[in-house]
């Protein structure tokens, strides 16, 4: 996929919304089975250097309230819920990636939904936006959030409830 990602890149081809995609894709001959892992990957691939150049003071990371342990003690607020870093914190992702990115710099937000995602982008400005959610909800960021770069990182496992993401992932694209 990744060559397929750098040909398409290299080639100009607009990517800017999935109908552009299907059309570009269908133009080179390709059936777009699984056009929206496509679609994230190719919009990281086309932002991941700009991206990495951004300061992270001037970088969003959202991450989704699903992935919060059953007994997590996280306060939702107007701006998400808020970590609290309880006795979890050894093996609750949303605190490692939480501890992590803000150490770095990054806002953080933990949200319950896309909606509050655009409330928070809309006030606060961002240069640059990464999230984490599933495939359904990164796609509507992606064509929602055309002149921000992004990063996106699918939950490996999701559903609403129960949701896990790979951590490794998370800390590299940070």
């Amino acid at each position: 996929m990744k060559k397929l990602t750098q040909k398409i890149i290299t080639m100009g081809a607009d990517f800017s919304t999935k109908k552009a995609l299907k059309t570009t894709l269908n133009f080179l001959g390709i059936k777009p089975e699984n056009i929206d892992k496509l679609y994230i990957e190719l919009k990281n691939s086309f932002y991941r250097d700009v991206f990495k150049r951004i300061s992270p003071k001037d970088k969003i990371l959202f991450l989704p309230q699903c992935l919060r342990k059953q007994n997590c003690k996280a306060v939702l607020t107007k701006k998400g819920f808020v970590c609290n870093g309880c006795k979890n914190k050894n093996t609750c992702k949303i605190y490692k990636i939480i501890n992590k990115a803000e150490k770095l710099g990054y806002k953080t937000f933990i949200v319950p939904g896309g909606s509050m995602v655009m409330n928070i982008i809309e006030e606060l400005k961002p240069k640059a936006v990464a999230g984490i959610a599933c495939l359904k909800e990164l796609v509507l960021a992606a064509e929602s959030l055309t002149n921000i770069p992004i990063q996106g990182i699918e939950l490996t496992k999701d559903g609403c409830v129960n949701t896990d993401v790979n951590l490794k992932q998370v800390l590299n694209i940070l």
